[in-house]
């Protein structure tokens, strides 16, 4: 179970699979990037150290992409009208554009993997995967061995 949910993931976030996602849209933009532009599509406007904590990206990192998606028109940053030592980040039309199209590549890929999948076998599958979600985001139960019965 472990070696095929690492493998889906080696494959869907690898960067053969990054790279093809954005020669498919045309988004020739970093995964880092690529996942501050989806975290700021979903959250709208965003402090840095917010950002940071949302996209689970170093802080140097961030500030190094948002300087380039700034400067690329992807991204723009102004202060934070309650504390302007803080910055904000928001994404421009020519960010949302950049991650619709992204967006769109990566949803036609995934309906040709699964072109020859039957819709009730699609149907199963995602139910199973969102219970395999569910499972893996609760918190783990602690067994206190002390007190087991052996």
């Amino acid at each position: 179970m472990e070696q095929a949910l690492t493998r889906i993931s080696r494959i869907s976030t690898g960067r053969v699979a990054a790279r093809y996602r954005s020669e498919r849209s045309g988004v020739m933009l970093s995964r880092p990037a690529i996942t501050i532009l989806s975290t700021l599509r979903s959250s709208g406007p965003v402090r840095l150290s917010l950002l940071a904590r949302l996209t689970d990206l170093e802080a140097p990192l961030i500030s190094r992409e948002i300087r380039e998606l700034v400067e690329a028109g992807y991204v723009r940053r102004s202060a934070d009208p309650t504390d302007g030592r803080a910055g904000i980040v928001d994404l421009t039309a020519k960010g949302r554009r950049a991650y619709q199209a992204y967006r769109d590549a990566t949803d036609a890929i995934i309906t040709e993997t699964f072109a020859r999948w039957s819709g009730p076998d699609l149907h199963e599958l995602r139910l199973l995967l969102e219970r395999v979600v569910d499972d893996f985001a609760r918190s783990p139960e602690r067994v206190d061995r002390g007190t087991r019965a052996s």
